[in-house]
């Protein structure tokens, strides 16, 4: 069961997709602090929330994926590939719409008072936390959806886990190179946040495509 019938096309597809994911992944990340600060301001409690709950979400994202994919995939009797795609789907379309979450909260927090009010606070920490934890969680759930549609492809597989791994930490490198370097300058947040967007859309249409050529399970 192997794509196109190929063995040797099925791992670097599979590479490739996770490479680009992790590469959205830290322009996500880089994009949503930039913003934060743009609307909730420049201040050190902005940033501990953006990245507390961007790390919190991937972790409970790839504990909860991890745990009921199994059960999910024989019920529906479908490819864990399926849900890959429809989570990467979900991903791009938090991409986009998380800079209007944050003008949205912006407009909220108006009369909350002073920057540094307690109430100010915390009502932009729930705003961002409520903004961005839904699609980490969508990130994080990626590798052991995955894995899953690994396992149970070739069940001879013993070094999936870190061959995705590997593509995901190279695309976040240079996720955040190219984000640092110049696209944000080049292009802007909008712009930035819609390339990602496209990219997850193109990784779901390529799972997709793989989860017809093999068949359900």
């Amino acid at each position: 069961m192997y794509l196109f019938g190929r063995k040797e096309l099925y791992y670097p597809i599979l590479f490739l997709l996770f490479l680009i994911s992790g590469f959205c992944g830290l322009l996500y990340q880089i994009i949503w602090v930039r913003l934060a600060f743009t609307a909730f301001g420049i201040i050190t409690p902005v940033l501990s929330v953006v990245i507390s709950v961007f790390m919190l979400g991937l972790a409970l994202g790839s504990w909860i994926g991890g745990r009921y994919i199994g059960k999910i995939t024989e019920r529906t009797k479908c490819s864990a590939i399926a849900f890959y795609a429809l989570i990467e789907y979900f991903i791009g379309i938090g991409g986009l719409l998380v800079p209007q979450l944050f003008s949205f909260g912006q407009s909220v927090l108006l009369p909350a008072g002073d920057v540094n009010s307690f109430t100010y606070l915390t009502l932009s920490a729930i705003i961002l936390a409520t903004s961005i934890l839904p699609w980490c969680l969508f990130m994080g759930s990626t590798i052991p959806l995955m894995m899953a549609f690994l396992r149970d492809s070739n069940r001879s597989n013993a070094t999936g886990f870190s061959y995705l791994y590997l593509a995901n930490v190279i695309g976040a490198m240079c996720g955040t190179m190219v984000a640092a370097g110049f696209l944000i300058e080049l292009v802007g947040f909008h712009r930035t946040s819609l390339i990602a967007a496209c990219l997850n859309f193109g990784i779901a249409s390529v799972a997709l495509i793989i989860n017809l050529i093999l068949p359900c399970f």
